[in-house]
């Protein structure tokens, strides 16, 4: 009588039935939940390698103007800043890698984190600070940078004359303020960032 039962039974409740095909979608939304974790991992990795890269150029840059470019402060901390410039690099290619294979399995491209737009609360006094302090900062940083390169290269006597010398100490003073004010204001704001990821790695 069951076999009779089952036989006769509706197709719309054997459509409803539960099967294989559901199971094949949870395992494969697996491999995407492992991909978004990494993928927020790296920009946590990301947001740290950036603040200490940018800590260490402000140390080499101030080393270099207070003890000499052939000092071995300055030896220390340029090495300490180049060591975090490619771990920089690296993490900030497999975050564009891994964010593209995510937006991939999505079937659609995930918005990459806009780092440099200062978010989060207070938007009124953040939007004074960017205007009057930040962007006028990294504008003012830009120009120091731009005029001492061109000072070096049009420098006659390269390493050793007197026009030389002056296109270091600019592009030093340019690049100590970028980042100087990245530290100090714009990191501020990515660290809110950082935790609200790292308080969802805790939950996953």
């Amino acid at each position: 009588m069951a076999g009779i039962g089952a036989a006769g039974a509706p197709p719309q409740a054997l459509a409803s039935a539960p099967g294989p095909p559901a199971r094949r979608g949870a395992t494969a939304a697996a491999p995407r939940g492992r991909l978004e974790l990494a993928t927020d991992a790296l920009r946590c990795c990301l947001t740290g390698a950036t603040l200490v890269c940018n800590a260490s150029c402000a140390a080499f840059m101030a080393s270099r103007g207070a003890f000499g470019r052939g000092s071995r402060a300055a030896a220390v901390a340029g090495k300490l800043f180049m060591r975090s410039f490619h771990a920089t690099g690296l993490l900030l290619l497999l975050t564009v890698l891994s964010q593209q294979l995510l937006g991939r399995n999505n079937n659609e491209a995930r918005v990459a984190p806009r780092w440099w737009q200062i978010g989060g609360g207070g938007r009124g006094r953040q939007d004074v600070l960017r205007r009057f302090v930040t962007a006028p900062t990294f504008s003012l940083s830009f120009m120091f940078m731009a005029v001492g390169l061109l000072t070096l290269i049009l420098a006659p006597g390269k390493e050793e004359s007197y026009m030389a010398s002056v296109g270091y100490m600019v592009g030093d003073v340019g690049c100590f303020l970028h980042s100087v004010a990245f530290c100090l204001v714009v990191y501020p704001e990515l660290l809110v960032q950082l935790r609200s990821i790292y308080a969802k790695l805790k939950e996953d």
